[in-house]
């Protein structure tokens, strides 16, 4: 499975469109803060003061990375850059030296049309990437799609 080859762990979240792209998204989640919680808030106001320091509201969802498949590797790799602030990303690209050239600079995996590993990108989010309050509203809207899909009863 992709989310093996590529070390992320995590439940595969087909077809998540956030920000004008979709990708596959993997998303960690927290049973237990799960548990507390009645279901998604894409509040600002309230997202914003759940990432204050002081609160103790944990993310239901974490968002592990993101994977593109798109026809062409440049719409993948522009759909997955928009989201590298976010998390981890990947597309199903090309073994070519421009592929591999323009997935390094963004630090994005390549992966064969088979799911083999091309190219290992970064882990993780953008290296100078913050937290900030719209993490949370993509959180939420990955958790919230958790829940309409029946994964999350």
């Amino acid at each position: 499975m992709v989310v093996d080859v590529l070390g992320w762990s995590g439940i595969v979240v087909p077809g998540f469109k956030v920000l004008g792209v979709e990708v596959d998204a993997v998303v960690e989640i927290d049973h237990e803060a799960h548990q507390k919680r009645t279901g998604p808030v894409l509040d600002h106001d309230v997202l914003a003061m759940w990432e204050w320091p002081e609160s103790d509201q944990p993310s239901v969802v974490r968002l592990a990375g993101v994977l593109s498949r798109h026809e062409k590797w440049r719409s993948g790799l522009r759909a997955v850059g928009r989201l590298g602030g976010f998390c981890a990303g990947a597309i199903v690209g090309e073994d070519d030296e421009t592929c591999r050239l323009e997935c390094a600079y963004y630090g994005v995996s390549i992966l064969d049309s088979n799911g083999g590993l091309i190219q290992q990108g970064r882990e993780g989010r953008a290296p100078r990437a913050k937290r900030r309050t719209l993490d949370r509203w993509v959180e939420e809207l990955a958790y919230e799609r958790l829940l309409t899909d029946g994964v999350l009863a």
